[in-house]
């Protein structure tokens, strides 16, 4: 630990060698601050969320290993973002623009889906989920797993089971799917998207 309390101060890069040798660069891991000294509006919301709940640690979403948090980019050997749903015990309840979102994240090799035992796939389509796009330590503003929908069961209402668009009906932005909306058939309002991770998913076992 250090000066910026309960977090830890990065030693070196050595996690991130299990990474294929193109993603070793800045574009695909979060390296610095966008802000200048070190006031990056991100990486506070993040640090001082998780000083909140006094969490030096947090626990992926899916295969529920324990990762460090630095106090500096990049924060964490994954990537956290935020859902309006609490997808586990594990999310952090926050505070953004006067709504309350859950902080979560994924660790690298469950994004990556290449360790043993760390693929997901749909239950209905057996499509497998793919992180491996998304730049590690930072966070995303938005559920990743509700904006890469693969099949027509992750655009039904949670109330009436119809389907909200056509699954070729893409969304001009990924963060849309975590919005609340409206049923057109029931009416009925909800963050209908945003699925829970055991409805949608089975690990994928070799």
């Amino acid at each position: 630990m250090n000066g910026s309390g309960i977090f830890t101060r990065r030693q070196d890069f050595s996690s991130f060698n299990s990474l294929p040798r193109h993603k070793l660069n800045s574009y695909h891991i979060k390296m610095e601050d966008e802000g200048n000294h070190g006031n990056d509006e991100t990486r506070c919301f993040i640090l001082s969320t998780l000083a909140a709940h006094n969490s030096p640690k947090v626990v992926c979403l899916l295969c529920q290993s324990t990762l460090p948090v630095y106090d500096r980019y990049p924060l964490v050997d994954g990537t956290f973002f935020l859902s309006p749903r609490q997808h586990s015990k594990h999310c952090f309840e926050a505070k953004v623009e006067g709504k309350t979102q859950y902080l979560s994240v994924v660790c690298m090799d469950c994004l990556e889906g290449t360790a043993p035992g760390r693929k997901i796939k749909c239950r209905y389509c057996t499509t497998p989920w793919d992180g491996s796009s998304l730049v590690l330590g930072t966070m995303y503003s938005y559920d990743i797993f509700a904006a890469q929908a693969c099949c027509a069961e992750r655009y039904k209402c949670n109330n009436c089971q119809k389907s909200l668009v056509s699954s070729f009906q893409k969304m001009p932005f990924y963060s849309d799917y975590s919005h609340r909306v409206s049923c057109p058939q029931c009416g009925v309002q909800d963050f209908h998207f945003i699925k829970s991770l055991a409805f949608c998913f089975a690990r994928d076992i070799p």
